[in-house]
């Protein structure tokens, strides 16, 4: 999961990161834990961003769960309704050099696709699931959509303008891989999660980029949240978890003259994002493997 805006993984967490902090630190309603911490919300988040700002490297896992699933009205051929639907899972794994501009990960995807990419300065690597390395410029990927590598590409810029749009939860401290986080929730209302879809490419192509207005505005039940777990010694974002969960009647939308159905009758759009952090500012070695096969062409690497 390569972000665009820079293609780095710890680069998006911060963005996710600013959202909560300018919520909080916004006027926003903040619901306060259980017990626990001496720390508010804003203190937390503040001193999170501070620390990630200046970490150098980290290692990093990935789980992407998700589905689609888009409904049709009766059609003239069949009379009855048709349904489409992409499920996909996806797991990864690589570490970051972020002052370097470096960056290694391998991922699979729905248990049989296995692709591997490293990223040095302006070159990219991708191993195919062949086992063969190619090394293309980075904007050779940019806007590709098969590339399996294309990830949420929300700048920071853009989160902060999210931040109005969030309620923030602060569930207090809880126990996660052995460790105990601070763990804060901000949900997005509708214009937020617009907003969210609108500039995140591979968000957007799961409801449908070209209709991410519509159906929002018909969206009759939704959940848009960001999830951060945060230790209040050394405050590294420890976990971040996207959730988006949508369903979107459009039937009144449809063009009962057409033969060809252009607008689904309803869309059901569930994601789970979860990303952990570890290893945090540990020496990363990320070397260019030797037998890459330089091509000007993407989709040759993914036949």
């Amino acid at each position: 999961m390569v972000i665009q805006k820079g293609r780095y993984v710890v680069s998006a967490l911060f963005g996710l990161l600013t959202i909560v902090l300018m919520s909080a630190c916004g006027g926003v309603t903040v619901t306060p834990p259980g017990s626990g911490s001496s720390l508010t919300v804003v203190q937390v988040l503040q001193n999170s961003s501070a620390t990630m700002q200046k970490l150098k490297s980290a290692h990093f896992t990935l789980l992407l769960n998700g589905n689609v699933q888009g409904s049709s009205g009766a059609t003239p051929t069949s009379g009855t309704p048709t349904a489409n639907q992409l499920s996909f899972n996806l797991t990864g794994k690589g570490d970051e050099s972020i002052p370097q501009g470096q960056q290694s990960l391998t991922i699979t995807l729905n248990q049989t696709l296995n692709l591997s990419e490293i990223v040095i300065g302006d070159k990219v690597y991708v191993q195919n699931s062949k086992g063969q390395w190619y090394v293309l410029d980075k904007s050779k990927l940019a806007g590709l959509t098969t590339n399996p590598f294309a990830g949420v590409n929300v700048d920071t810029n853009t989160l902060l303008g999210l931040a109005v749009h969030s309620k923030i939860t602060d569930h207090g401290a809880e126990a996660l891989n052995g460790q105990k986080l601070r763990h804060i929730t901000a949900v997005l209302d509708k214009e937020g999660l617009k907003e969210l879809l609108k500039n995140s490419p591979q968000l957007g192509s799961m409801v449908g980029q070209q209709n991410i207005d519509t159906i929002i505005n018909n969206t009759k039940n939704f959940l848009a949240s960001i999830d951060l777990w945060i230790d209040e010694t050394n405050f590294y974002v420890h976990r971040t978890e996207l959730k988006l969960n949508l369903n979107a009647d459009l039937s009144g939308l449809a063009t009962p003259a057409s033969t060809v159905t252009t607008v689904p009758s309803s869309v059901t759009t569930n994601l789970d994002s979860i990303v952990d952090l570890s290893d945090f500012d540990k020496p990363v070695n990320i070397t260019a493997p030797a037998n890459a096969i330089p091509t000007d062409n993407p989709v040759n690497i993914f036949q």
